[in-house]
């Protein structure tokens, strides 16, 4: 067996039988740069896009303060399939789930990014103070500009996906705003 380290080089692997074998467990480093916006925000919106963002708003990127402007979101009416603002109980599910929780045991992400929601931080006067865009298709995220960064990963976005999936149906938002790939191309990029 080979020691190695892995690319992050917060682990140390060694290979059995052509696959990773985890010696020590992996530690999520905490990023304490912005601030936490579920700590400062007035409320919070949870928006389902029509279709893949970056089919109808692809000059963004992967930028999400380009979703803003001014204070307001910058996205047309008619690609908001849904918005929720999430109660203080989902607003703590979410920030545990963000910023706290030990969730990653793989940093493995796919190259594809589809975001079809946007969690948009509201202050004071409804005014945007930032948003953080999903994909839970492929474990992607972008954080707007002063916004703390958070690990991403294929486990913490399943709970995301998870988490999504119950807001669309507890208030009844159709499946085809939720849909994201299948298991089996998922799985592809563990």
């Amino acid at each position: 067996m080979l020691p190695f380290l892995s690319l992050s080089a917060q682990e140390k692997v060694t290979l059995y039988k052509g696959k990773k074998a985890r010696i020590t467990p992996m530690v999520e480093t905490r990023d304490s740069k912005g601030f936490d916006p579920f700590k400062i925000a007035e409320r919070v919106e949870l928006l389902f896009y029509t279709s893949n963002r970056l089919l109808w708003h692809h000059n963004a990127g992967k930028k999400p303060n380009a979703l803003m402007a001014d204070g307001l979101i910058n996205i047309p009416q008619d690609s908001i399939a849904a918005r929720v603002q999430l109660d203080s109980a989902q607003c703590s599910d979410w920030q545990y789930t963000l910023y706290q929780s030990q969730l990653c045991e793989e940093m493995i992400v796919a190259g594809c990014y589809e975001p079809r929601h946007l969690l948009v931080f509201y202050g004071d006067s409804n005014q945007v103070i930032g948003v953080i865009e999903i994909c839970t298709s492929c474990a992607g995220a972008s954080v707007s500009e002063g916004l703390r960064a958070f690990v991403v990963c294929p486990e913490r976005m399943a709970v995301l996906g998870s988490m999504v999936n119950q807001i669309a149906e507890k208030n009844s938002i159709s499946a085809a705003v939720t849909t994201t790939k299948s298991v089996k191309q998922k799985q592809k990029f563990r």
